[in-house]
């Protein structure tokens, strides 16, 4: 199994917030929705010192663009995204991950290296930088933890290096009685910090 690989299918939002004034009140929901990394890369909270500030509210159809400024309120447009990816991609329309599964158009390689499947895979990999030599070499630094856990699963300094960066954050947001309203009602019980609760939470993912 690759640890970079994006899912099979479209994302399907499980929750639908709002009444929020700003797009970042929306953030909480983001982390939760698209568990805790950027629908982009698929860099992980955990990789990152800041955790979650290192992360932000993403909007598909940008809201610098008159066009769609009306959206920028709108759950449905919004993704969660890392700032490396979130600053290159600026005024640009990417592939909405919710509508178009990515793996379509983008695979990682067991090397770190990125290929662009079709020729909005190749765009979407220019315009945020995917084959740079920084991101390369993370997600090479990822996949050698990983396969190394696979070798030694049972190597306790291997495993806890490995929950490090593979497991669920800390301070997962509690989604129960947040302001604002959310019209798939008991979605904050199916949130990963409800999981955690109720000890049917994965240790990886």
């Amino acid at each position: 199994m690759m640890p970079l690989k994006f899912p099979a299918k479209p994302y399907k939002r499980k929750h639908a917030p709002h009444g929020y004034k700003g797009h970042k009140s929306f953030k909480p929901w983001l982390r939760d929705e698209f568990q805790f990394r950027c629908v982009y890369c698929l860099e992980r909270e955990r990789w990152y010192p800041s955790g979650h500030q290192a992360f932000s509210v993403e909007h598909v159809k940008p809201k610098a663009d008159p066009d769609y400024k009306h959206l920028e309120l709108e759950y449905t447009n919004l993704v969660y995204a890392c700032l490396r990816c979130n600053s290159a991609k600026q005024l640009s329309i990417l592939i909405d991950p919710c509508v178009e599964t990515l793996a379509a158009h983008i695979r990682f390689e067991n090397d770190g290296s990125v290929t662009g499947i079709t020729t909005e895979g190749e765009d979407m990999i220019g315009i945020l930088g995917l084959d740079e030599s920084n991101p390369t070499r993370t997600r090479l630094d990822r996949i050698r933890l990983y396969n190394l856990f696979k070798k030694h699963p049972d190597d306790k300094e291997t495993k806890e290096l490995f929950l490090s960066q593979f497991g669920y954050p800390d301070d997962m947001p509690t989604l129960s009685g947040r302001r604002g309203r959310n019209r798939n009602k008991g979605s904050d019980k199916l949130s990963y910090q409800a999981k955690s609760e109720d000890g049917t939470l994965e240790e990886t993912y």
